[in-house]
Parts: C-alpha cells; structure tokens; sequence
C-alpha cells in the first residue's frame, strides 16, 4: 500500500518538466511568431511579454505541484520546479532555434550581427574591436545564451518562490 502511494507522489522534477514543457511551447510559437514578422528575435525588448508568461507558467507548477501533493511547498521545492522549468524549457527551445536559424532561414543571425555592429559603431567603438566581438559572438553564442538564460530562470523561480511558498506547520521528523 506504502508502494502505490509513493508511485503516485508527486515531484518537482515531473511538475517542473511538465511545465517546462508548456513554457518551451510558448516560446516556440513565440520564435516563430518574431521570426515570421521580421523581428530581432534576439531583441531584450521582447522581455516584456516573456518575463510576465514565465511568471505566470511558474506560479501554475507552483500551484499544481501543491494541489497535487500535500497542499505544501517548501522555498526549496519551488525553486527546484523552477530549475527543471526552466532547463526542459531551454534545452527544447534552443535546440528548435538552433536548427531552424541554422538550416532553414540563416539570415536571422545575420540580421542580428548586422544590429549588433550597428549598435557598436554608434558606441564609437573602433572596426577591429567590432571585428573581435562579433568573432566571439559567433562562437559562443548559443553557449552562453543558454547558461544565462538557465541563471536568469533559476534567478526568477527564487524570486517567485519567495512568494509562492506555503510551509508545512507540522515540522518534518
């Protein structure tokens, strides 16, 4: 009997996978939806409508995991939620976008250079420096987006778990 309810417990990793999942949906459609329009999908600017999605898929893990479970949830239970969110969420998207921008349509990275060198002229930076940069841009890319957005992601389930946390009264022997 012990058995069947521990088969049945659940997980900050299942909970976090499954809405990672839902999270690398949205982004997803939301690549697409830049891409199709002929927007810098790599603009910070389109923060203000992934932070608050983001937001919002988190506090529904946060939500089911405690409806599923025992109505409880620890600050460390959230921001691991948030953790697996976040890396099931990233490794999808940024695989997708990887191949797509790399097979289908190049010339989204070539927009984004272009608007990168833009932007560093304007600074006043001179050509060689621009010529470095946009080097180690095109290396390290995909590598660093990806462990910045995983901190950031795990940056935002420590901050949201502060507030979606609901500790158990009964202390734990």
């Amino acid at each position: 009997m012990e058995n069947a309810v521990q088969e049945n417990a659940v997980t900050t990793r299942g909970i976090g996978t499954k809405y990672g999942l839902y999270a690398a949906g949205f982004g997803i459609f939301f690549f697409f939806v830049l891409v199709f329009t002929g927007q810098n999908v790599f603009d910070n600017k389109w923060g203000f409508v992934n932070l608050p999605v983001s937001i919002l898929i988190l506090v529904l893990a946060h939500r089911e995991f405690k409806q599923s479970g025992n109505g409880f949830m620890s600050y460390g239970q959230g921001v691991a939620i948030g953790f697996w969110m976040t890396l099931v969420s990233l490794v999808i998207g940024f695989l997708i976008q990887w191949a797509y921008i790399s097979f289908v349509e190049p010339e989204v990275m070539e927009r984004f250079y272009e608007l990168q060198r833009i932007q560093l002229e304007d600074s006043g930076m001179p050509d060689s420096q621009i010529d470095t940069v946009q080097s180690g841009t095109r290396r390290f890319f995909w590598v660093f987006g990806f462990f910045a957005a995983l901190f950031f992601g795990v940056l935002l389930a420590v901050i949201v778990s502060i507030f979606t946390q609901k500790k158990n009264p009964q202390p734990a022997f």
